[in-house]
């Protein structure tokens, strides 16, 4: 008897005081655990309630701000996960990692994106010398550790089928060098990035496309900046802390390149003295010390005095790169084209580069539009 008035009592307190309690505690923005701005309280008036967004955003609202939201998803993360789930917010789990499930590649997405590089490749001929590589995916490098039956795309197919559509531009084969040490850190455990290790791999790829002798590994002094980093997987699936990242920063023995960094971000310009964002490390994104938060475009200047100059048009994945394509040029300048709300041309001069590289892994690329706004280079 007992036990049931126990129960009824936790009946009643998860239908009546958590919704109160939740009114009451002071609303969040963020969500530094799922890495993502949390909804806003909906406007109320009379076109809201018979369009219904006022009760479908109110319905969004309260499952952002109910009170200890945070411990019930982790909760329910670790009971799916205890049924024997092994999917779990578009993320794999896996025996000693968590890997991103790519979603069938848009074709009309990739059939854009290929018509606006050749467009960008024919405009520029004779003038900038353009190079494509697309980066694999853990799903795919380690698609034999998947849970079994899981499903997944052919990267590499998908890889060799875009190339095949491109025109009088170099192409950059990155799964060959990145499966050869797939036994290796190459990929984030609980993030959908490569790691530093990973992005030098990637950049020992581009040596003969871009025309330079990379550096070999034991010329760059390594510095572990963090070792409890979880990433954008781990905050899909809210569970195994215990694969807590790394993060290694290279800097050349040598002595480092960087002179200036110039984020553009709308009308603002800030300037930095590197390309590491270190003060982030103490945030829960901790992979933005490589460049910073998310902005249409940085400019990079270097020591570098060779007259060299390269336009990069990426994902997040080639904010890690610049680590080692510093090293062997002037001025490299890093296009966001997701964030690019005006003409780059407000931004850069296209006639200062000789080179462009688009660098993106298969994930973005295959379901990213921005492309498109190539046509105001």
């Amino acid at each position: 008897m007992a036990s049931k008035r126990i129960l009824l009592a936790l009946f009643f307190a998860v239908i009546f005081l958590f919704p109160i309690a939740s009114l009451i505690v002071p609303d969040k923005t963020f969500s530094e655990l799922e890495n993502r701005a949390l909804k806003s309280a909906p406007t109320f008036s009379a076109d809201t309630v018979l369009d219904k967004s006022f009760m479908d955003g109110t319905e969004s609202y309260l499952a952002d701000h109910i009170v200890l939201r945070d411990e019930i998803a982790k909760a329910k993360s670790a009971i799916e996960l205890a049924a024997g789930k092994r999917e779990l917010g578009g993320a794999y789990v896996c025996e000693d990692k968590l890997v991103e499930h790519i979603a069938k590649p848009d074709e009309t997405v990739t059939a854009l994106n290929a018509e606006e590089i050749n467009k960008f490749a024919q405009k520029y001929s004779g003038k900038i010398d353009t190079t494509v590589m697309l980066v694999p995916t853990a799903e795919t490098i380690y698609s034999s550790t998947l849970p079994m039956s899981a499903p997944y795309i052919d990267q590499t197919a998908y890889i060799k089928s875009f190339y095949d559509t491109l025109q009088n531009v170099n192409t950059v084969d990155a799964y060959a060098v990145l499966s050869a040490h797939q036994k290796e850190y190459i990929y984030y455990r609980t993030d959908h990035h490569w790691t530093s290790y990973g992005a030098y791999l990637g950049y020992t790829a581009l040596a003969k496309p871009l025309n330079f002798k990379a550096v070999s590994h034991d010329m760059f002094n390594i510095e572990h900046v963090a070792n409890d980093f979880l990433g954008t997987l781990y905050s899909k699936a809210l569970c195994h802390e215990d694969f807590a990242d790394t993060i290694d920063l290279y800097t050349y023995s040598q002595g480092d390149p960087v002179n200036e960094v110039v984020r553009y971000m709308g009308k603002n310009t800030q300037t930095y003295s590197s390309i590491f964002f270190r003060e982030n490390l103490e945030g829960k994104d901790k992979y933005t010390v490589f460049l910073g938060q998310n902005t249409p475009v940085v400019t990079i200047n270097t020591n570098v005095k060779n007259g060299k100059k390269l336009i990069v048009f990426k994902d997040s994945y080639a904010n890690s790169m610049m680590q080692f394509l510093t090293l062997h040029y002037e001025q490299i300048a890093v296009v966001d084209l997701r964030y690019l709300n005006v003409p780059l041309s407000d931004y850069v001069d296209m006639n200062d580069y000789q080179q462009a590289l688009f660098l993106y892994n298969v994930g973005t690329f295959t379901g990213d539009q921005s492309m498109r706004k190539l046509a105001g280079c």
